[in-house]
C-alpha cells in the first residue's frame, strides 16, 4: 500500500492515525494506477505479487473498498464471509477520527464494494456494489484512541461490518471465520490492495481498485484487551510482525529481534521470529486497510485477522525491510460479527456501478 497519511507517535513508535491510517488512502483515481502488497528485493518485485482476477483464485472474495464523504474519496480492501458483508477496518468508515461511522444517507456519501472475481469487462465478477448499512464495532472510538482511564495509544476495536444492497456475484468466494486463537508464530496470508514497494526501496507503488496482491508473515506478537488495560489472560485482540529481510549492505533486519528497535522499547519485549524468505515475506501498506489476514485450515483460507496499521523503524525507507505492521485478531469479536452479518430479508437494491464512477475524487490528506 502507500503512504498518504501522517504518522503519530506512540511512544518511540510512530503509527498511521485515523486520519493517517496506515491503510485507508484518499484517492485522486486515474486509470493507470496500480497498488499492493509490498514485496522482497529482487528477483522479487510487486508484480509477481499480484493475483490473477478470476473465479478459481482463492482470494476471488477479497474486495476493494471505496468511501466517499464530503468531496472526499478513499481506498481500503476487505473480505467477504457471506454474500452480503464485508469485514474491513473501522477507521476506514471512521470520517473524524473518533468513531464517527460515515453516513451513507447523506446525499454524496457512499460506501462501494468493488469485486474483481473476473477480469472480463462489463462481467458480473467485477461489480461494484453499494452498502446499504455500515456497522462499526462499538468499542472502537477512534484510531489511537483509548478506553477512560486507560493511557497510551490503543489501536484495538478496529473492525467494521459492510453490508452490500444486493449479494454479492455468484463466482466471488466467502470466507468463513477461523474459530480458534491464534498461535503466536503462525503464518498470515495477506491480501489487499493498498500501496507497494519493495524491501530495499519501500513503497513505491499507488493504490488500485482493481489490482489485488497476496504475501505471507509470521505473527510474531499478540496485544490484549484495551479495556481490560492489557492485563492478565485478557483476550488477544491485536495481533504485531515485522518485516524481515537483508538490506543492500548484506545486513540481515529482524526488528522484533533487535534490542534497540522502536519496538523492543515500546513493549519491552524481543521476538525472534522465523523469516519466510525473501520471495514469500511481504510488508502491508496503505490501502491494504481492512484487507483479511487468512490462515490455512485443512486446505481452506480461513479469515482470522485484519491489517489496520504499521510503523518504520527506520533500517529502510519507509516501507522496506525492517517494518513493523499488524491488525486485528478476530477472534475476540466472533460475538459482534455474527450478531451484526445477518441479512435483512428483502433489501434488495441498485449495484453494478461503472468503474468511471470512481475515477476524480479530490485527494485529501491522509498519509
Amino acid at each position: 500500500m502507500t503512504s498518504h497519511k501522517l504518522f503519530r507517535a506512540i511512544a518511540a513508535i510512530g503509527f498511521a492515525t485515523a486520519a493517517s491510517m496506515a491503510y485507508a488512502v484518499p484517492m485522486a483515481i486515474a486509470p493507470s494506477i496500480t497498488p499492493l502488497i509490498t514485496s522482497g528485493a529482487a528477483p522479487d518485485t510487486p508484480a509477481a505479487r499480484i493475483d490473477a482476477n478470476v473465479p478459481t483464485s482463492p482470494f476471488s472474495g477479497v474486495v476493494s473498498i471505496n468511501i466517499r464523504y464530503d468531496g472526499q474519496s478513499y481506498i481500503c480492501s476487505g473480505a467477504m464471509i457471506s454474500r452480503w458483508h464485508a469485514v474491513s477496518a473501522g477507521h476506514c468508515v471512521d470520517t473524524n477520527g473518533k468513531g464517527a461511522v460515515v453516513d451513507i444517507n447523506k446525499p454524496g456519501n457512499d460506501v462501494r464494494v468493488v469485486f474483481n472475481a473476473t477480469s472480463e469487462p462489463g462481467s458480473a465478477g467485477r461489480a461494484i456494489i453499494t452498502a446499504n448499512k455500515v456497522d462499526m464495532h462499538h468499542d472502537y472510538a477512534g484510531f489511537g484512541k483509548c478506553p477512560a482511564g486507560v493511557g497510551g495509544f490503543c489501536v484495538n476495536d478496529d473492525v467494521a461490518i459492510i453490508r452490500l444492497s444486493s449479494p454479492a456475484p455468484d463466482v466471488a468466494k466467502t470466507y468463513n471465520l477461523f474459530r480458534g486463537q491464534v498461535s503466536e508464530g503462525s503464518v498470515f496470508t495477506m491480501v489487499g490492495y493498498g500501496t507497494s514497494g519493495d524491501g530495499l526501496n519501500g513503497y513505491n507503488v499507488s493504490p488500485a481498485f482493481r489490482v489485488k496482491r497476496s504475501g505471507k508473515n509470521v505473527f510474531d506478537f499478540a496485544q490484549t484487551d484495551d479495556e481490560a488495560n492489557f492485563s492478565g489472560a485478557s483476550p488477544k485482540e491485536v495481533w504485531y510482525a515485522d518485516f524481515d529481510g537483508t538490506l543492500a549492505n548484506g545486513t540481515k533486519v529482524d526488528s522484533m529481534c533487535d534490542s534497540t528497535s522502536s519496538f523492543a522499547g515500546e513493549f519491552g519485549v524481543t521476538i525472534c521470529g522465523e523469516s519466510l524468505g525473501n520471495e514469500i515475506e511481504a510488508n502491508n501498506g496503505e490501502g491494504d486497510s481492512g484487507g483479511p489476514s487468512f490462515v490455512m485450515i485443512n486446505g481452506e483460507y480461513q479469515l482470522a485477522a485484519t491489517n489496520t496499521f504499521g510503523w518504520a523503524q527506520g533500517y529502510s525507507p519507509r516501507g522496506g525491510f525492517g517494518d513493523v505492521m499488524g491488525g486485528i485478531l478476530l477472534n475476540s469479536y466472533l460475538d459482534w460479527i455474527d450478531a451484526t452479518a445477518v441479512p435483512e430479508p428483502g433489501s434488495l437494491g441498485l449495484a453494478a456501478l461503472g468503474l468511471a464512477g470512481l475515477i476524480g475524487a479530490r485527494r485529501r490528506r491522509r498519509a
